[in-house]
């Protein structure tokens, strides 16, 4: 009897508590509609006095005991929902359900909560500029809080709030039966029509069905949807101008749709309208809405921050210049003014960061690049503590770094150790955080993956095949994500072919397959994009490595520079302005010359249509620069070693190159490519003036052999730079013997080169001629030099003109 009656005061007890908090949480929650009803004003006095609120539901917690801690916990959650501070909602929720407090109105606020996160997710998603993103974030979503919501709300029944119909609205959202959730919500908004969270869901679920919509090709609904959907926000902003949520979605709204329905070819996205438009465009009424959320709480930085974040959004992708700098110069304000609210806010950080990456690749199409700028940037990210470095931070930080790699080599080469080197490891590990996070997203794998092969492409690298390797894993892992494969997917493909072609290459193997592999890729990426000028550009550089492939084999090359040329061609239609088709025809052309002279025809048709193209071309960035100089280089030799044939001064050809550059050009000039060039020159100099100046030539010679060591100190393994030097010593000892000179000592110094080439790269035809030219040189009954010219014409008998050009006694016949 005792035991019976002691439970029937602790059960009284229990509902008193019960009811004294659940009463406070109604008036927490009275007082926080009538407030977000009342005209647009600064909220903070009132929030100060909910504030107060709550700290007597503390006190009389802690006076209550154990009895008052599950209600307690639940009106503080009211509170803290009313204060719009969600984690410390869902907090005290969990704290209220698990001191035994079940009751059905828990479980209500917090699948509201999580509802609502789930829509935010969903209009983010909508915004994402990738489709494989977004599909990432839209599932995201779904596994998140589908069914936890369902769960909830079952575990609510009889406690939703205004109405049934309201509950059962979310049901049908979750469910994705968006008609019916749409007809729940009409009817609840006509009977309550000061419920404004109706009004917001309503949107929220057009603005769903209008993606939908918009992914069908139905556009008049897609359109009809909208248009309902902004005049659901316009109603809830006037129903509740001091309630924020309801400005700072119709911001989210705005975003969703630019992103969703764009309005250029181009990619821009809707803008600031003119001065003469008679209503104001998207971006206007999202930055309003975004202005009237921080006039509701100015002193909230979270706020301050979706304004910062809303701005840069616009900024990614203006209409016009002067857009560009307003919203950049509003966004820099307002990310500024969120880390004076919240000097440790991450989000403030990231979009301060953000804008300065946005001018930085601004700045990189135009002018030098601030390094102190991005140093700054990326210490305002490492400054972000752990617990705020989610997917979007480690995004933005890899794209910060992948933008100083690549301003690093706009501003000149760099090899294994250097600060560029460095960046370069740090974007990669970047981007490998990324996909550690999400592995579905092809576009991020395409980064990693080209960064991986970029790497593996520097001369100076140590481990090409392991980067080729993980480069190859970043392939498989984009091909499988994404239902349609997007253009850099299958380019990233190509890309791999043709870096694993270079490589059998380099180690005297042959891939051709690789080299048709890529064309065909890229070939598929232009099914769908068939107007992208460098997706033609990169088919002709395919082409072209085929057709070197061919030839170094003793093939026929013509077909393939032939159709090279038709896809340079295409990329100069596509884009007459830009660099890439007139350098890319000049290439074209610049290899039919080389394959002439090499057949012993005459390259000066060929070789002056390729400088006339590569003079044509305006490169910006340093990296086109020595581009330019290394094709029109190139050129210039081959019509230099016409004229000494003819017996002509090749001075003025050689001069061509080195015309084109003014003094900031030559000071900035890679070394290597410097000195390799000036080595070159010397030689064809030395040549020419053997004939009639020994001593002159002397000096020549004695110029172009420092100039090729100068290469080599700075890339020791470079072989084309050896193969060059070691023909410079066969010529130099070639003149020395004719001028009753020693020329052992030479001879001796190309043939030590050779025989590390051929070491290096086995049955190399280019070295095994260069040996053989040696040997040739020392003893013409040489038998190692005829084995080494057999075995070399057997693999490439394209080499035979050129063979013969130098030994005519001694040539075989013609193949």
């Amino acid at each position: 009897m005792a035991t019976s009656c002691a439970a029937d005061r602790q059960s009284q007890r229990d509902t008193v508590w019960a009811a004294h908090f659940t009463s406070a949480a109604d008036r927490i929650e009275a007082r926080a509609r009538s407030v977000g009803m009342a005209r647009l004003h600064d909220v903070r006095a009132e929030q100060a006095e909910l504030r107060g609120w709550m700290e007597t539901v503390s006190k009389e917690m802690a006076l209550g005991g154990a009895e008052a801690q599950g209600p307690g916990h639940y009106a503080l959650a009211c509170g803290e929902r009313a204060l719009g501070r969600e984690t410390e909602a869902l907090a005290q929720l969990d704290a209220a359900w698990n001191a035994g407090f079940r009751d059905p109105r828990v479980a209500w606020v917090r699948a509201q909560i999580l509802s609502e996160r789930y829509r935010v997710l969903r209009m983010e998603a909508i915004a994402a500029p990738d489709g494989d993103e977004r599909k990432a974030r839209e599932e995201d979503a779904e596994s998140r809080y589908r069914e936890p919501v369902l769960t909830l709300l079952r575990q609510a029944a009889g406690a939703e709030f205004p109405s049934t119909d309201y509950g059962a609205a979310l049901v049908a959202m979750h469910e994705e039966r968006l008609d019916a959730a749409l007809e729940l919500l009409e009817a609840v908004g006509r009977k309550h029509p000061w419920f404004v969270e109706a009004r917001l869901m309503r949107a929220d679920v057009l603005l769903l069905r209008a993606a939908w919509h918009w992914r069908q090709q139905r556009r008049k609904e897609t359109g009809e949807d909208m248009t309902a959907a902004f005049q659901a926000f316009t109603d809830a902003r006037a129903t509740a101008e001091s309630f924020a949520p309801a400005h700072l979605a119709m911001g989210r709204y705005q975003a969703a749709g630019m992103k969703l329905v764009r309005t250029h070819f181009d990619g821009t996205v809707f803008m600031l309208s003119s001065e003469d438009d008679d209503k104001p465009g998207p971006a206007q009424t999202g930055l309003a809405a975004m202005d009237a959320a921080t006039q509701v709480d100015p002193g909230d930085a979270g706020f301050a921050c979706e304004k910062a974040r809303f701005l840069t959004m616009l900024a990614e992708r203006p209409n016009s210049y002067g857009a560009l700098l307003s919203l950049r110069s509003r966004a820099v304000e307002a990310a500024q003014h969120t880390l004076a609210l919240d000097p440790t806010s991450a989000c403030g950080r990231m979009e301060r960061t953000r804008v300065m990456v946005q001018e930085t690749e601004k700045v990189l199409q135009e002018s030098p690049v601030d390094f102190y700028k991005l140093q700054e940037a990326l210490s305002l990210l490492d400054a972000v503590p752990p617990s705020g470095r989610d997917l979007a931070y480690h995004l933005l930080r890899a794209r910060l770094l992948h933008l100083w790699t690549e301003a690093d080599l706009q501003a000149g080469s760099w090899r294994a150790g250097s600060k560029g080197w460095q960046h370069q490891e740090q974007a990669i590990e970047a981007y490998r955080s990324v996909v550690a996070l999400e592995e579905r997203v092809p576009a991020y794998w395409v980064r990693l993956g080209e960064l991986l092969l970029a790497r593996a492409s520097n001369p100076t690298a140590k481990d090409v095949d392991e980067d080729l390797e993980q480069a190859g894993v970043a392939v498989s892992n984009a091909l499988k994500g994404g239902s349609t494969k997007a253009p850099e997917v299958w380019l990233l493909w190509a890309h791999h072919d043709v870096a694993h072609a270079l490589r059998k290459r380099a180690q005297g193997e042959t891939a051709p397959w690789r080299f048709e592999q890529a064309a065909q890729n890229i070939r598929n990426a232009l099914i769908n994009d068939t107007h992208n000028p460098t997706l033609h550009h990169e088919l002709g550089l395919v082409l072209l490595e085929h057709a070197r492939e061919l030839w170094e084999h003793g093939g026929d090359p013509t077909a393939l520079i032939d159709q090279a040329e038709a896809a340079q061609v295409q990329a100069a239609k596509r884009a007459p302005s830009q660099y890439l088709g007139k350098v890319g025809q000049a290439a074209v052309h610049a290899a039919r010359a080389e394959y002439a002279w090499w057949r012993g025809a005459d390259p000066t048709e060929e070789a002056e249509r390729a400088d006339a193209f590569y003079s044509q071309a305006r490169p910006f960035f340093r990296t086109q620069k020595n581009q330019q100089f290394v094709g029109r280089m190139k050129v210039s030799h081959l019509l230099a070693h016409q004229l000494l044939e003819q017996g002509q001064d090749p001075e003025p050809v050689l001069k061509r190159p080195w015309e084109g550059l003014d003094i900031m050009g030559r000071i900035g000039q890679d070394p290597v490519l410097r000195h390799r060039a000036t080595g070159a020159m010397s030689g064809l100099r030395a040549r020419h003036s053997a004939r009639t100046d020994p001593e002159k030539a002397e000096k020549e010679f004695l110029s172009a052999e420092k100039s090729y060591e100068e290469a080599l100190q700075v890339e020791p393994l470079n072989r084309e730079i050896r193969l060059e030097e070691g023909h410079l010593f066969r010529e130099w000892a070639v003149v020395r013997k004719a001028a009753k000179q020693d020329p052992e000592p030479l001879l001796v110094k190309g043939l030590t080169l050779a025989d590390v080439l051929l070491k290096e790269r086995p049955n190399w035809p280019e070295a095994l001629l260069l040996r053989a030219a040696i040997l040739r040189t020392k003893d013409p009954a040489s038998p190692q030099a005829r084995e080494d010219r057999d075995a070399a014409l057997k693999a490439n008998a394209n080499l035979a003109p050129g063979w013969r050009r130098q030994f005519p006694e001694d040539g075989p016949k013609a193949p």
